[in-house]
């Protein structure tokens, strides 16, 4: 998801040369389009993802995965994006944990936990800051 709002960020830039003119083309709030660049597409809704791509030509399909958008695929993006940090590390743990033992791993719950300390790891050094008092809520969110 990251790389897609550097690739959003990027052709806006190109393109538009502004968020804000981009907003006023496209009719989608400034406020949600800077949101999104901020804190992740992640949590936008999928439609105006589409429609911020659509508008910068950015293909949205990997032809080269393998993906089946079922019902339940959709209604469990939407939980996911629904959740809060706490439990996005909770349930990309669990998920690297049972891909790990479907894929006849033995040692399928020491690579999660390795898998999980890896993205605690990422998430404090994307959220660095001056202020420690700051740093210890982070830390302690990533708990």
């Amino acid at each position: 998801m990251e790389e897609l709002a550097m690739k959003i960020e990027q052709e806006i830039k190109k393109q538009y040369k502004s968020v804000r003119q981009f907003a006023i083309a496209t009719g989608i709030p400034q406020t949600t389009i800077v949101s999104g660049l901020k804190n992740g597409i992640g949590g936008m809704a999928y439609e105006t993802v589409v429609k911020i791509c659509s508008y910068l030509h950015i293909e949205l399909v990997n032809y080269d995965t393998h993906l089946v958008m079922t019902n339940d695929v959709i209604d469990m993006v939407n939980m996911f994006n629904s959740l809060d940090e706490k439990g996005e590390h909770a349930v990309l743990a669990f998920m690297s944990m049972e891909f790990n033992r479907c894929n006849g791993s033995l040692d399928y719950i020491a690579k999660a936990f390795d898998q999980s300390a890896e993205l605690t790891e990422r998430k404090l050094s994307e959220q660095k800051s001056s202020n420690p008092f700051e740093m210890i809520n982070i830390i302690k969110s990533g708990q």
